[in-house]
């Protein structure tokens, strides 16, 4: 499962993916778009890490951008298959 992925107009450019959440190798080993924070921890807590890093980041925008309307659409966030 993808939990993050970049894409520009020549496709991805980074991905967090199951590669990553249920990895067992050492986490200096990745270079996964998660920085590392999901390494390891399970699909569960990926998903909350992912949550998180999107509040963040968002929170980080708003300080340098004071004026900007936004939030995350809940229809963003990752829905549950089973």
């Amino acid at each position: 499962m993808t939990l993050i992925s970049a894409h520009n107009s020549d496709g991805c450019i980074g991905r967090c993916d199951a590669k990553c959440h249920d990895a067992t190798t050492p986490a200096h080993e990745c270079d996964c778009i998660c920085g590392g924070r999901n390494h390891g921890v399970g699909l569960k807590k990926a998903k909350e890490n992912t949550n998180e890093l999107a509040e963040e980041l968002m929170n980080q925008y708003k300080k340098k951008h004071p004026d900007a309307k936004f939030e995350l659409n809940s229809e963003f966030r990752q829905l549950e298959l089973f």
